[in-house]
């Protein structure tokens, strides 16, 4: 299936609760999880919605903040179930990405027909073309035999 990571980044929320200086962060929980509430109303915020007492958030962030920030992306990777890194924003673009670099192609034998992208090692998070491959459904089981 071809995505392009416009339709990606299209879901990522832009002017809205999820940006709103009432939130309220509980977490992680033993599944690495965390949970943002809106402290007025009392309920998860929606991505696409704006409440009437919406007050965006300004953060005084540095580039140091963010590579902290990443940091702890990076060790949360680390400890997260695989399955659950795969579902990861992060990873879809990532996965895109080298999709679309490959022509949407396996790299064995050239098919478009069920492509997917494997780990050619579990660096998550900090994957570089050269860490993943692309194949298809047919020879996947060859090459990792």
């Amino acid at each position: 299936m071809k995505r392009e990571n416009k339709i990606l980044e299209d879901k990522l929320p832009k002017n809205c609760c999820t940006f709103c200086s009432h939130l309220s962060l509980e977490g992680p929980d033993e599944n690495f999880r965390y949970y943002i509430k809106c402290i007025i109303k009392n309920s998860i915020p929606k991505p696409s919605d704006c409440c009437e007492f919406f007050c965006q958030e300004h953060t005084h962030l540095t580039t140091c903040n963010l590579d902290y920030l990443y940091l702890d992306f990076l060790e949360t990777c680390l400890r997260i179930k695989y399955e659950d890194y795969l579902n990861s924003l992060y990873w879809q673009l990532f996965r895109e990405n080298i999709l679309k670099k490959h022509n949407y192609s396996c790299s064995m034998c050239n098919s478009c027909e069920d492509v997917n992208v494997y780990h050619l090692n579990k660096l998550l998070g900090r994957e570089k073309d050269e860490d993943v491959i692309v194949l298809c459904s047919k020879c996947y089981p060859k090459y990792i035999s």
